[in-house]
């Protein structure tokens, strides 16, 4: 019985890996591209922030064609569609061109991500649901740093880049096209207003907020502050992997942390801590020894990447059961605002500042969340430790993974037919 529910989800996994490998190279190599074509940083901000555009549109708007058509003829017109926008990113090489591919592809990316999450969930139980989590964090993680170790044996100034990334979309509907899986039908979550979250839980928007801003800005312009600064091709890819490993590597032991402490103190640390380590990737001169890069960049990557689920475990903690899975959106949904604004903000401290810019700008927003929460920890009693739910790691692509957790205690019916 085990085995068969591991088999059913084993195909939306095998699908995720082969479409993360292209799309982490994807997004490192349009800003490589961009800044070899002289492009300025406000333009390679903006393609970035049209990409998160189109994935929160996505996340939202796509569940409903998914039901209708069901899992497997969605995953392919998602697929096939961003198949067609890579490869257009490869003969049409404009920034403005390239900002609504983006857009466009954001959506479509949001629908595949709903797909494989939804997949998942109806393949699975409540109580292997921390398992299956975890082990997809891993393989996302994992195959998105592998994609940055493409960069290492490819001409980012060729058309055969962005057929690479096109072939990965297009092989990712392998495993799901020869797999066969019941329909999910889910409840529907209490809504929880926008503006009611800043109410119930102000930390743990503002916190997802602010995650965006800084993880928004990490994948569209970390690659050009190593450019920027000299590195080759290869040490760009190597870092760029080297800061999603820390994401992943250190988010469940802080996590951990977190269920035993006020969450509010734990977040506030780890934005204090990154913004700290920001200051010195400013002072310090560029570019640093080796050892002293890959050891900040790791930790950074570390502290950038935990903040998003701590918050959502935060607000886990403050609010009712029955509100988790809509509030999950409301947190997706500050979370896509801040990765929107925050690729179009950051290139203003660029140019102030040249290439450290970008970290006085991740400085100034760790400043920024360590402040608001010191605020709130004066204003607010903690939540009980008795009341907090254990830590998930949750990476911010849909609000299907609020109901992949085993927090909520959420009734799943499953309707009986084929999803092709």
């Amino acid at each position: 019985m085990v085995a068969t529910r591991w088999q059913g989800v084993a195909s939306p996994l095998m699908s995720l890996v082969i479409f993360i490998l292209g799309h982490g190279l994807m997004s490192t190599l349009l800003t490589v591209r961009l800044s070899a074509e002289q492009v300025d940083a406000q333009a390679i901000g903006l393609v970035s922030g049209t990409y998160f555009a189109g994935l929160v549109l996505g996340s939202f708007v796509n569940a409903r064609l998914i039901v209708q058509v069901g899992h497997i003829r969605a995953y392919a017109a998602y697929a096939s569609l961003i198949c067609t926008l890579t490869l257009l990113h490869g003969l049409v090489v404009d920034p403005w061109v390239w900002a609504g591919l983006r857009l466009l592809g954001g959506f479509a990316t949001g629908g595949l991500f709903v797909v494989l999450e939804s997949w998942m969930l109806v393949s699975s139980t409540p109580r292997d649901r921390g398992k299956l989590m975890s082990l997809y964090m891993i393989l996302l993680y994992g195959a998105l740093a592998a994609g940055q170790l493409l960069l290492k044996v490819i001409d980012p100034m060729v058309l055969a880049p962005f057929a690479l990334c096109a072939m990965a979309a297009s092989l990712s509907v392998i495993p799901l096209a020869l797999s066969r899986v019941a329909m999910p039908t889910m409840i529907q979550p209490q809504q929880v207003g926008f503006l009611e979250l800043f109410r119930l839980t102000p930390a743990g928007m503002w916190s997802s907020l602010s995650s965006g801003l800084i993880l928004g800005a990490i994948y569209g312009l970390l690659p050009l502050y190593f450019t920027d600064n000299g590195y080759g091709l290869e040490r760009v890819a190597n870092m760029m992997a080297v800061v999603i490993l820390g994401g992943m590597c250190l988010q469940y032991p802080i996590g951990r942390v977190s269920d035993r402490l006020d969450r509010r103190l734990v977040i506030g640390l780890l934005s204090a801590l990154l913004a700290l380590v920001s200051l010195l990737m400013v002072i310090l001169p560029a570019p640093q020894p080796d050892w002293l890069a890959t050891g900040l960049i790791f930790l950074f990557g570390g502290l950038a990447f935990s903040i998003y689920p701590l918050s959502l475990s935060h607000a886990c903690d403050e609010l009712k059961p029955d509100q988790v899975l809509g509030a999950n959106q409301g947190l997706l949904l500050a979370y896509s605002l801040g990765a929107m604004v925050g690729p179009v903000l950051a290139p203003s401290a660029i140019q102030l500042f040249g290439p450290q810019g970008l970290f006085a700008y991740f400085c100034l927003c760790g400043a920024l969340l360590t402040l608001f929460l010191i605020w709130r920890q004066r204003v607010r009693a903690p939540v009980p430790l008795a009341e907090h739910q254990q830590f998930i790691p949750v990476p911010p692509n849909t609000p299907m993974t609020a109901e992949l957790e085993p927090r909520p205690d959420v009734e799943l019916t499953q309707a009986q037919g084929e999803a092709s």
